[in-house]
């Protein structure tokens, strides 16, 4: 007789309480560095910030998985396909803004080539 698994069934290995007080502190690690560099906050009161945020997740959602969805990106993406003209001005202009860079620029341009009719055809044909 054989066994079947389902993998919704699948449930993760219960962390040991070191393992989960190392995920923590690697929380409020990330939080610190988060709260300093993209806010400014000096390091004792990003300390304490970070600690609260730890302190409070823990206590509203302690052992529950948390996903945070990634940002649609695609008005950002239209945007940067509709200024950029190819020219480096338009090129360093974009990249002031987003703080993308050059590779990826094109890249969001390329992937928006795909979608526009209007452009030639990959056989070199324009539309009539």
């Amino acid at each position: 007789m054989t066994t079947k698994i389902l993998f919704d069934e699948i449930q993760p290995l219960p962390q040991t309480a070191a393992q989960a007080e190392d995920a923590a502190v690697q929380l409020e690690r990330d939080f610190l560095t988060i709260v300093r560099e993209d806010i400014g906050m000096n390091e004792g009161f990003a300390g304490l910030f970070a600690r609260a945020l730890v302190d409070g997740l823990r206590r509203r959602l302690g052992g529950q998985e948390l996903y945070i969805p990634a940002p649609d990106r695609s008005e950002r993406d239209a945007g940067i396909r509709r200024e950029f003209d190819g020219t480096p001005d338009s090129l360093a202009r974009i990249q002031k803004r987003t703080g993308l860079s050059r590779t990826r620029i094109y890249e969001i341009c390329a992937r928006g080539q795909a979608k526009n009719p209007a452009l030639p055809l990959e056989t070199g044909r324009a539309h009539a």
